[in-house]
């Protein structure tokens, strides 16, 4: 009986230790996936925090950047500019990712990984929003990869993204140079740069960066050729980044939104309305000529040198090879059976008499 009680006081031990070790943990985990006391922040996200409602500060999770004073997010630096995950200086850098000054960084708060501490409940909160965006993914179907359109309609979410990401863009009825509609699917790589502008200066900052791209796309598309649009890929995608560079739509999205356009891709461009269906009509139309007009020619040019082959053949024998074409002439018109050639039985004899006189005579000549 003693020995029992012992082992059941060793196992309540035992389960103590284990509980005061694991419990903290446990409870400290169930209160950050709550956003109470603490919350977690994932690698290359950020949350903006609030004091009774009001933005209060910016907490982060990007390894080597950190915030200024103005909450931009710079790459951590040393004196001479070189990347240091623990510096204290900040490369301020310009929309082609090249570092043109340096800054003050905020210093950073005490956190263990991405647990990081938020503050007093019903005081301090996370701030969350909806966000409505839609991704281009690939998926698998049918046994093979394709690219999907995946919308996320009105998801509630307390973080905002700091790394690249790719969001999906539709331009309908864009006019090429030639008055023709297109619609056009297009990828925009974003950046975040400071992420309390597009939480806190705009209502949306994606629709806010698509509806201030849009219309300079428009301008780009309506200064090409349809034939242009849907040539290179590569070289269309490098010059309607060049042309919005040159617009000046990334220094605005930068400035008043605080998300920087990296790259404009072009998924697919594709013909749309009455006019584009008439254009779609006539190129098919127009196409189908070309190839017609390809077949007819190659038809005649093999014709012509089966002429020139055969031809030069028969007049290489002289009158007997024009005689024995003539013959095979003759059959040939009179093949089948509702083909009858008829010769007046004078001319036929005329002909032949003179086919074989001439043949004959050749003949003499060569002796």
């Amino acid at each position: 009986m003693e020995n029992f009680l012992t082992g059941i006081y060793i196992g309540l031990y035992i389960i103590g230790i284990i509980t005061i070790i694991i419990g903290p943990i446990v409870l400290v985990y169930f209160l950050a996936k709550n956003n109470i006391f603490f919350t977690i922040v994932k690698e290359g996200q950020a949350k903006a925090i609030l004091k009774f409602g009001a933005f209060q500060r910016m907490i982060m999770c990007y390894q080597g950047y950190g915030f200024n004073e103005e909450w931009d997010i710079c790459q951590r630096v040393t004196q001479g500019n070189e990347p240091n995950l623990r510096g204290v200086l900040g490369a301020v850098k310009n929309s082609n990712d090249e570092i043109i000054g340096n800054c003050q960084l905020r210093k950073e708060l005490i956190r263990i990984g991405g647990l990081m501490w938020i503050g007093i409940p019903l005081i301090h909160s996370v701030h969350k929003y909806e966000f409505r965006w839609t991704s281009f993914e690939q998926a698998e179907e049918g046994g093979k990869l394709i690219d999907k359109k995946v919308p996320h309609a009105g998801e509630k979410i307390d973080y905002i993204l700091v790394q690249d990401d790719i969001y999906y863009t539709f331009l309908g009825d864009a006019d090429t140079k030639e008055l023709i509609p297109v619609d056009m699917e297009l990828l925009l790589t974003i950046r975040i740069i400071n992420p309390y502008k597009a939480l806190f200066r705009v209502q949306n900052w994606l629709e806010a960066v698509q509806n201030q791209t849009k219309p300079a796309l428009r301008g780009f598309a309506a200064d090409k050729n349809y034939a242009d649009l849907i040539g290179k890929k590569e070289e269309i995608e490098r010059e309607a980044d060049t042309f919005l560079a040159e617009s000046g739509i990334h220094r605005y999205t930068e400035r008043n939104y605080g998300a920087r356009l990296k790259r404009v891709g072009m998924v697919s461009i594709n013909l749309c309305g009455e006019r584009g269906k008439a254009y779609l009509e006539a190129s098919t139309k127009q196409y189908e000529a070309d190839r017609e007009k390809e077949r007819i020619e190659t038809i005649a040019n093999a014709e012509v040198e089966r002429i020139n082959k055969v031809y030069s053949e028969i007049t290489s024998h002289g009158s007997e090879g024009l005689f024995i074409r003539a013959n095979e002439a003759i059959e040939e018109a009179g093949r089948g059976p509702s083909n009858l050639v008829i010769f007046p039985l004078g001319s036929a004899k005329s002909m032949l008499k003179d086919l074989t006189g001439g043949i004959i005579k050749e003949k003499r000549s060569r002796k």
